[in-house]
């Protein structure tokens, strides 16, 4: 989970004499500050996010980034051998990647945070960073007799971690700067594809797919 996190015109000048951070974290714990320190509503992080396209600055500071392996699903149809013996099967198949984020923010909307989140990520660790992915492949695939096959792909993905800060020239929701702290965005990873996989498999059909089917 993450939190936005506000800081007033007077705290900021204070801290940058002091070096002290006074901040805030909003939803976290109301005995961390005074009752009055939230006489202000607070904004989402995912307002906060979409209001950098008109912010006065907005910058994500990456902390971390990975590549892994994401969860097996099928693409393309179920292939259906009612022959005899092994044959031949093409499969056609399309499955699109597109970024998520732990704000539920859609990355795809034309926001500028995406863009401020890619280039940061870019910079920091050298690997591109795509909002949407396509691959369109077709297989041919060999499936026994009385069996059902399919395809199995996992997705070369990757994630990275950090924090925003974001910053307005005229007080949002009473305070000039907010922060979004624990914030991961996950997509494609076209530069290390070994993560991830596409198999074939199959198994036998049951009686009621070989009534459906054959």
């Amino acid at each position: 989970m993450q939190f936005a996190r506000r800081r007033n015109r007077s705290a900021k000048r204070f801290s940058r004499t002091t070096g002290t951070l006074a901040a805030l974290t909003v939803g976290a714990s109301l005995l961390a500050a005074p009752q009055t320190a939230f006489a202000d509503s607070s904004p989402t992080s995912a307002e906060l996010l979409k209001a950098c396209s008109w912010a006065s600055f907005c910058k994500f500071r990456p902390q971390s980034y990975w590549g892994y392996t994401g969860p097996r699903h099928q693409v393309g149809s179920t292939a259906y051998n009612c022959g005899s013996q092994t044959n031949q099967h093409r499969i056609d198949w399309s499955d699109t990647t597109t970024a998520g984020n732990t704000v539920g923010v859609s990355v795809t909307a034309g926001y500028k945070f995406a863009e401020v989140f890619e280039v940061s990520v870019e910079t920091s660790y050298s690997h591109t960073w795509q909002n949407s992915h396509t691959d369109t492949e077709s297989n041919t695939v060999n499936i026994p007799a009385g069996h059902v096959g399919w395809i199995e792909r996992g997705t070369a993905k990757q994630q990275a971690k950090g924090w925003w800060e974001i910053q307005f020239k005229d007080k949002y929701y009473g305070h000039y700067d907010w922060y979004v702290y624990d914030y991961q965005e996950s997509g494609f990873n076209q530069d290390t594809p070994s993560y991830g996989y596409v198999n074939f498999k199959d198994r036998a059909m049951t009686s009621a797919e070989r009534g459906a089917h054959c």
